[in-house]
């Protein structure tokens, strides 16, 4: 099995990186960040990748290659709530929609291996129902949610 994971430089991507290292199941892992990440202590270099993507709008012949026959991706890559405070809600937007759907276009152009799971890390106050009358944060939580594709 070959896995992706975006945010992997991060809190989260970082841990899920060395949990996949160590399982035998898994034989790829390609650790997406905007810096080289290294290969965690104790774990198989064997089996990791670091591919480089300085925008999460535009992917590197090199990342693509790497995406190819991948099975599923763990995307971490997210900006949290406390975060939002100082950005546009165009900003947060961005990060959270639009990158995801460009590196989901990327990978898909790949042609990863079928099926092909994707899951998208988010839990921070979303909310599922899209028209529930939300007080807080109200546009970032539907944001975070299970949505389907525009």
């Amino acid at each position: 099995m070959k896995i992706i994971v975006t945010g992997a430089s991060g809190f989260v991507g970082s841990e899920i990186i060395r949990q996949c290292l160590q399982n035998p199941k898994i034989a790829t892992v390609v650790a997406v960040a905007r810096r080289p990440v290294s290969v965690p202590d104790g774990t198989p270099a064997s089996k990791f990748r670091s591919v480089v993507v300085p925008n999460y709008d535009d992917y590197p012949e090199d990342a693509l290659e790497a995406f190819s026959g991948a099975n599923a991706c763990i995307w971490t890559v997210a900006v949290t709530p406390a975060k939002t405070k100082g950005m546009s809600s165009g900003d947060v937007r961005k990060v959270c929609h639009e990158y995801t759907l460009a590196g989901l276009q990327a990978i898909w152009s790949s042609e990863p291996a079928r099926p092909f799971r994707f899951l998208y890390m988010s839990g921070a106050v979303a909310e599922r129902n899209q028209s529930k009358p939300l007080w807080v944060m109200a546009e970032y939580r539907r944001m975070r949610a299970c949505r389907s594709h525009p």
